[in-house]
């Protein structure tokens, strides 16, 4: 039967206002040493897929330096110190971000960000309805281009080509579009529905 690890040692190995470092000593149920093992204690994570009532999609376009790309991805970011609800920071960082704000916010679920050495959990949203409000506030090291596409046209390059957004971003857009294609949605989603599922069978024809 597999076992957790059990942690016989555990310390801080570096910590500052972006990252906490764990180091961590570990016996595995065999008997076998695993040290040291690095933990990377980060708080949660937020992504948004928010639409307006005509059927936009609201992305944030800026530069990404783990990757050296300037690169076009949802609206997100982490949970401050003391907010423990995802959607309030969900809504917070679509705001801050975009100037967008308002709306109907539907979960999409959570997962482990990278379980094999982070603790932190994504959460997905989909925030339908929203709409510009005209102010954004940055964090001093933010330089976020706003970008508004047609949600449907968006998905069917999605679906044919992929675009470069990081791995949690991609599932939450896939879990969006299913939720809405399932009927999920209020009456007002119907005709971007059937305009999706149009789309979809497309693609996965041409395929």
């Amino acid at each position: 039967m597999l076992e957790p690890w059990k942690v016989v040692e555990s310390r801080i190995t570096h910590e500052d206002r972006w990252l906490k470092l764990r180091s961590d000593r570990c016996v595995d149920r065999e008997g076998r040493v695993i040290d040291p093992y690095h933990v990377l204690e980060f708080p949660g994570w937020i992504n948004v897929v928010p639409l307006t009532p005509d059927g936009k999609i609201v992305l944030a376009r800026e530069y990404r330096h783990g990757a050296a790309e300037i690169l076009t991805g949802l609206p997100c970011g982490t949970m401050d110190p003391g907010e423990s609800d995802p959607e309030s920071a969900a809504r917070r960082e679509l705001a801050e971000e975009t100037g967008y704000a308002g709306g109907t916010f539907h979960g999409l679920g959570s997962s482990f960000a990278n379980p094999a050495n982070q603790t932190n959990r994504a959460w997905s949203f989909l925030a339908l309805g929203v709409s510009a409000t005209g102010s954004r506030r940055l964090d001093p090291n933010e330089d976020i281009e706003v970008i508004v596409e047609d949600f449907v046209g968006f998905m069917a390059g999605f679906w044919r080509d992929g675009v470069a957004v990081q791995v949690s971003h991609a599932a939450a857009l896939h879990q969006a579009a299913l939720w809405l294609m399932k009927g999920s949605g209020p009456p007002e989603t119907a005709a971007l529905r059937r305009a999706l599922r149009d789309e979809f069978n497309r693609v996965i024809g041409e395929g």
